[in-house]
């Protein structure tokens, strides 16, 4: 019953039962962006597609609950239960890894009470042992022979983005490098970047969104979520990388920040500002 409810809404899942309690684990796959324009804040369309699968998951459990589903909280670890269900494998790099979509993917998941089992068949033969091609590619050394640190990832530095972590480069949000090389992503199509994304995120109309508001953060919020589109958080990821990148062509427009009531913005400026003192 649970199965052919699911199915309904043509969006690839596993179902695995522990206990009585059946952890449902969706994928979607995205495509990746490549030949970001100069002024256009250079995020990984990951954070689209896990916004937008994260707003259909929300979706389909409403309409669970509607349908006689009890919903059940408690904490996933979404990439073992979709390799348990067969959704992919996980590699080294601990990204799960599909056979038709490779690492582009985003997972969502809630579970229901009772016994359900769906298996997929997007499992890949693990192959790390004998590549090593992200543990080169990695612009931080996360990665080596099989041995994940996360504290090193860019990705993770960026959630503390208060900091400022020169490595960053051009990243705004994500970094991708390991993804870039390995195999399993050989056959994905990368894109550019749509024009009205293009437009949103533009470097001098994502700081004035972030002058004008929290609440003039939507356009952002609406393709990555609420809770990356914090003001503070997305001033911190944008002036690293205009920093770790030397791009000084926004100088002006942060200086404008200068007097902002958001104490954390007005470190940044100075931290900004210092840096290119140092510079000169």
């Amino acid at each position: 019953m649970l199965i052919s409810f699911l199915k309904q809404f043509n969006i690839d899942f596993c179902a695995v039962c522990d206990n009585n309690i059946t952890d449902i684990v969706f994928l979607m796959p995205y495509y990746p962006f490549e030949n970001y324009d100069k002024n256009c804040a250079r995020i990984d369309s990951f954070y689209i597609a896990s916004n937008s699968l994260y707003k259909k998951v929300k979706v389909i459990e409403k309409k669970a609950i509607e349908s006689g589903f009890e919903i059940v909280k408690r904490p996933l670890h979404l990439k073992k239960i979709a390799q348990k269900g067969g959704l992919g494998s996980v590699l080294d790099n601990m990204l799960l890894a599909n056979k038709n979509y490779g690492t582009k993917v985003t997972l969502q998941g809630f579970s229901v009470k009772g016994q359900f089992e769906y298996i997929s068949d997007g499992i890949v033969n693990k192959i790390c042992d004998s590549c090593h091609r992200c543990d080169i590619a990695c612009p931080n050394n996360a990665l080596c022979k099989g041995e994940f640190t996360r504290e090193k990832c860019i990705r993770h530095k960026q959630d503390f983005a208060k900091e400022y972590y020169s490595i960053v480069g051009s990243r705004v949000l994500g970094c991708e490098e390991c993804q870039n090389v390995c195999p399993y992503n050989s056959h994905i199509e990368k894109i550019k970047m749509p024009d009205n994304i293009a437009e949103i995120f533009d470097i001098q109309n994502i700081f004035n969104m972030i002058r004008s508001g929290k609440r003039c953060m939507a356009p952002i919020s609406d393709l990555i979520g609420s809770n990356m589109a914090r003001p503070t958080f997305i001033f911190n990821l944008v002036i690293n990388s205009l920093l770790a990148s030397n791009n000084y062509e926004y100088t002006d427009i942060i200086k404008s920040f200068v007097n902002s009531n958001n104490e954390d913005i007005k470190a940044k400026v100075q931290f900004y500002l210092d840096c290119v003192n140092k510079i000169k």
